[in-house]
């Protein structure tokens, strides 16, 4: 009997995340009906030999992003929120530039100057949960340059905008994006490890990447919880959760995140309107903010194009766990691919890699 076209791309897949060291991964194929393929590869655990399956649940990092901004629009469409108003008139305590908007943070034009600290800060299972004004409090709040003269990536953008989405919404960050967000698609995803139990992936940090480096550096008072030993060339991570939640602090699996995929092939509906998809996925600030993704900045969505086609993502990146959501909107087709290792740049390229190769050959994915 001939291979199938998806269990030969299986295979490529699969390949390339053996080779790149990739303890274990997870990825769903979506269009605008919904999931056409997924697929697990390698292990959740390495240490138990437990083997990855759809419902393995990771850190989403940075593609917690894209929640946030659609939360952001919901506001701005209820009339809670202007996208054109000054940050100032919602956190007036701020020292923030004048002409520094929500459109500006959205689209990471906003002059600041990031502080690590504020995105490494972590908080355990059985702690109390940070809030967004807390969160905010491990940021600096200092310009680096006028506001919508440059596009750089700063997760205190996103850590401002969670604070603004707490005060006008009168609900904290997490439970608005868990009531408005998360539960109209019907997504199991979270802001913590713990209800995850056994699904839960353990995180694997290189002994050499920097990533390693930065938590040493930033938050070196939580390594006896972070570490839980070493494994061959690999340090495993304790189960944790992201004080800051709205740069990066979702967790899930990728049929938790696969329905935020697909309400954005289908614009915007059921979470935000056609206008408001639109805007989101529409060129605001030209310049490079991801690692793949050099043309420019939507609100939320990073836009890049890659051997002629256009493409909208948002990567993730952090202690122990990797991930990219990505949309091709001329194909109709997202991919959501999760990874436990970290990596800077290796794993994100990586998985570039991976959605391109599932580009040239959505027509023998099975609809």
């Amino acid at each position: 009997m001939p291979t199938s076209p998806s269990t030969t791309l299986e295979r490529d897949i699969g390949a390339r995340l053996g080779a790149a060291g990739v303890p274990g991964c997870c990825l769903a194929v979506v269009d605008p009906r919904g999931v056409r393929w997924q697929a697990a590869f390698g292990h959740a655990d390495l240490r138990a030999a437990r083997p990855a399956d759809i419902r393995t649940a990771y850190h989403l990092f940075s593609g917690t992003k894209v929640f946030t901004a659609t939360a952001v629009m919901q506001l701005v469409e209820s009339g809670a929120l202007d996208l054109d108003a000054d940050a100032r008139r919602y956190l007036p305590e701020l020292p923030l530039a004048t002409g520094l908007t929500l459109r500006s943070l959205l689209s990471h034009a906003s002059g600041l100057k990031e502080t690590l600290r504020g995105f490494m800060a972590v908080y355990f299972p059985g702690d109390p949960e940070p809030t967004t004004a807390q969160a905010l409090s491990n940021y600096e709040i200092r310009s680096r340059r006028p506001p919508n003269t440059r596009v750089e990536y700063r997760n205190v953008n996103f850590a401002i905008l969670g604070e603004i989405i707490s005060r006008m919404s009168g609900l904290p960050y997490r439970d608005y994006v868990r009531q408005r967000v998360l539960a109209p698609l019907g997504s199991g995803a979270d802001f913590e490890a713990a209800p995850f139990g056994a699904r839960m992936a353990t995180g694997y940090l290189r002994r050499w990447d920097p990533t390693r480096a930065l938590i040493h550096l930033r938050v070196r008072h939580v390594l006896p919880r972070l570490y839980r030993g070493r494994l061959g060339g690999v340090l495993e991570l304790n189960d944790y959760n992201l004080a800051s939640p709205s740069i990066g602090g979702l967790i899930g699996s990728v049929d938790a995140f696969a329905p935020f995929l697909r309400a954005h092939l289908n614009e915007g509906a059921p979470l935000v309107s056609a206008a408001s998809a639109r805007a989101m996925q529409t060129l605001v600030a030209r310049g490079k903010a991801g690692i793949m993704s050099r043309e420019g900045v939507g609100l939320g969505w990073k836009i890049g194009r890659a051997g002629g086609h256009p493409f909208l993502n948002h990567e993730g990146n952090g202690a122990g766990f990797s991930s990219e959501l990505r949309l091709y909107p001329d194909a109709g087709l997202g991919v959501v691919m999760l990874m436990n290792l970290s990596s800077i740049t290796g794993t994100l390229k990586l998985a570039h890699a991976v959605c391109e190769r599932i580009y040239a050959n959505r027509g023998a994915i099975p609809s």
